[in-house]
């Protein structure tokens, strides 16, 4: 059996669902490869390579984009096995009755992927398998991959030979699964109540079999940068930390990321990360307002916790790159220039903004289309923003609040990286009209700062072919709105 993945882009990140399912199928004796729609070649590729399972895995901001491809490819390929997964059929399995899919995987795949791929070419019923919706039937959830040490390591050769994977020497890694919070614009928190009483829902690998991984994957491709993408990578100082620290450090010795919420952060346990190798963290501030943090996003952070965990990576030297959300429901443009302050005051290494996008299944999602504030019905394809960064679909956001909230993603980092032009961004430019000169600093700015967060080698062609590639993906995301 062949199986191609179909995936939005390939940026940085590698595309680690897609490389797990990959792995799991290999491990059965089928084929697999991959391909992203905005490469411009999916349906070339899939013509030459002939899968008889085309896998698609996307995001709700991606989804307008793979419902025309599906239909495309329904066409094209009328007896080829279609299926989706990915965040947004799994909070919206509601797809499967209107696309010209075949079934959707809601949730973790790992252990109904070989059966379901098998049966539905086979023409043989799947009607048992968990997780899945297809238009005849809609199964419930089934149990959480318990153990994850039981599962084959992501197949990094899926996309070793693709651009840009194959001139960046950063790889990403998971070590768990799963989110204990519960805020309101995160798909966690629908994930959380999807799954409950479906077994833990935040699970670890063992150090050794985490450690294992990473010395393979260092030992073939010889990585500069390690990135871990868990949504909680450590919750507090304990053994399996000590055990961690004291691998990695002999073991693999390469610098790494990793993501932490600021109600965890301690001297003791940062201390221990430094010492492992941790050189940069993702740390949201996503409010500059403790009450609108508790209140809107259900995430009982302060500002003290805050502040204390900046000053803690700081000290350490540790960078830091934050979130910070704009257009938020029921808040005030004053809310956001707070938020602005607020996060300039914090010192970030990389101080991104985002403008909140109401995803389907989230409770404040939910709350937004209650209140009238935006149709999330099936039509919202058409009004879902390609990304975090365009304007607000919000309709109690004015023309003139989106401009200025553009101006914000953009200067942003600007007045961050250089305080000396902080009043000038704050009190003059955000409030100009969008253009060129502000889009091409921004743009130059942004990347300097990534890459002080992700500090890769990378050869003089690699940096301006991945350069060419981040200009389009950043001129798709940061849409001119007005």
């Amino acid at each position: 059996m062949r199986v191609i993945f179909v995936t939005d882009l390939f940026s940085i990140i590698e595309p680690m669902g897609a490389m797990q399912l990959s792995a799991i199928l290999k491990a059965h004796g089928h084929e697999t490869d991959i391909c992203a729609l905005q490469e411009g070649k999916t349906i070339d590729m899939i013509k030459t390579y002939g899968p008889q399972v085309i896998a698609c895995s996307f995001m709700t901001t991606e989804a307008e984009r793979f419902r025309l491809f599906v239909e495309k490819a329904r066409q094209l390929f009328p007896y080829t096995v279609i299926i989706a997964g990915g965040p947004h059929p799994t909070y919206y399995p509601q797809i499967v009755d209107t696309w010209a899919l075949d079934a959707v995987v809601v949730g973790e795949g790992d252990m109904i992927i070989v059966p379901l791929l098998e049966g539905l070419i086979q023409r043989k019923s799947v009607r048992m398998l968990m997780n899945v919706h297809t238009k005849e039937f809609k199964n419930p959830q089934g149990d959480l991959v318990a153990d994850l040490d039981s599962l084959p390591f992501a197949d990094r050769e899926l996309v070793a030979h693709k651009e840009p994977f194959n001139y960046i020497p950063m790889k990403t890694f998971f070590a768990t699964r799963g989110c204990p919070y519960s805020c309101s614009y995160c798909f966690n928190s629908a994930f959380n109540l999807m799954h409950k009483g479906k077994g833990d829902i935040l699970r670890r690998r063992s150090v050794e079999n985490l450690v294992t991984e990473l010395g393979r994957v260092k030992a073939q491709y010889r990585p500069d940068f390690m990135r871990f993408g868990d949504d909680t990578f450590v919750i507090k100082y304990d053994a399996w930390v000590e055990e961690f620290v004291e691998k990695y450090r002999s073991r693999i010795g390469v610098p790494f990321y990793c993501l932490i919420n600021p109600n965890l952060v301690e001297e003791k346990l940062i201390k221990a990360l430094k010492t492992a190798g941790c050189y940069s963290v993702m740390m949201g501030i996503e409010s500059g307002d403790e009450t609108i943090r508790r209140r809107v996003l259900e995430r009982p952070v302060s500002d003290q916790s805050i502040k204390k965990a900046f000053k803690i990576f700081h000290e350490l030297d540790i960078r830091v790159f934050s979130n910070t959300i704009l257009a938020l429901p029921e808040t005030t443009l004053q809310d956001d220039l707070e938020s602005l302050e607020f996060t300039l005051d914090c010192r970030p290494a990389y101080s991104g903004f985002t403008v909140f996008t109401p995803f389907a299944g989230t409770s404040l999602g939910d709350y937004v289309s209650q209140k009238g504030y935006m149709n999330l019905s099936d039509t919202m394809l058409k009004t879902i923003p390609v990304s975090m960064q365009a304007g607000s679909v919000l309709n109690t956001v004015t023309d003139r609040e989106r401009q200025i909230h553009r101006n914000i993603l953009i200067l942003a980092p600007i007045a961050n990286l250089f305080p000396w032009m902080r009043r000038l961004i704050t009190r003059h430019w955000i409030y100009q009209k969008p253009n060129i000169l502000f889009d091409l600093m921004g743009f130059c700015v942004r990347n300097y700062c990534n890459w002080r967060v992700f500090p890769f080698g990378i050869s003089v062609v690699g940096f301006f072919s991945l350069l060419k590639k981040v200009f389009y993906i950043d001129k798709a995301n940061y849409q001119d709105i007005g």
